[in-house]
């Protein structure tokens, strides 16, 4: 979900044939970019676009196995219907991993390198930062922290199990 979804999912789907996937995005431009970048990928059948709000996804209950929102923090403490969704939509032992960060087994070195261009990045596009506890207290607010789970290594990721 949401707009850094296309390189997760372009490389999840070359690495694991058997799987269908689906991108959900609000951005028209970003959507059109990534039918693009898909129009030359053999995976291509197998991946889905959608232009769909996040906040009120329209696939019935308990429809994915898998929900992945990378850059997600900077939408779900304004709009935390997002993850209320996310939750509704995922099959019973299904996860979701929200939340961003470059994962727990890429080298310090190679974070170094791009780190300060994604803050000043974000700083550019007004995007704040999010404590550990500002999501903590957000999962309570919306009745999801018996069901959500934080992880600060690699990054900040909240998983979320039914």
């Amino acid at each position: 979900m949401g707009s850094f979804a296309g390189g997760i999912t372009f490389a999840l789907a070359t690495e694991h044939p058997d799987l269908c996937l689906t991108i959900v995005d609000e951005s028209q431009a970003y959507l059109q970019h990534l039918q693009d970048e898909l129009s030359s990928l053999v995976v291509s059948q197998r991946v889905r676009l959608l232009d769909m709000k996040l906040d009120h996804l329209a696939f019935p209950d308990k429809s994915f196995d898998l929900v992945i929102m990378r850059g997600a923090f900077f939408f779900i403490m304004t709009r935390p219907n997002i993850l209320t969704e996310i939750y509704r939509v995922l099959k019973p032992g299904a996860l979701a991993f929200v939340g961003g960060g470059y994962g727990r087994d890429v080298p310090s070195e190679i974070i170094t390198e791009i780190a300060e261009e994604s803050r000043i990045l974000n700083d550019r596009l007004g995007r704040r930062r999010v404590s550990v506890y500002e999501l903590q207290e957000l999962l309570t607010a919306i009745g999801l922290d018996k069901q959500a789970h934080i992880v600060t290594e690699g990054g900040v990721w909240m998983l979320l199990r039914k």
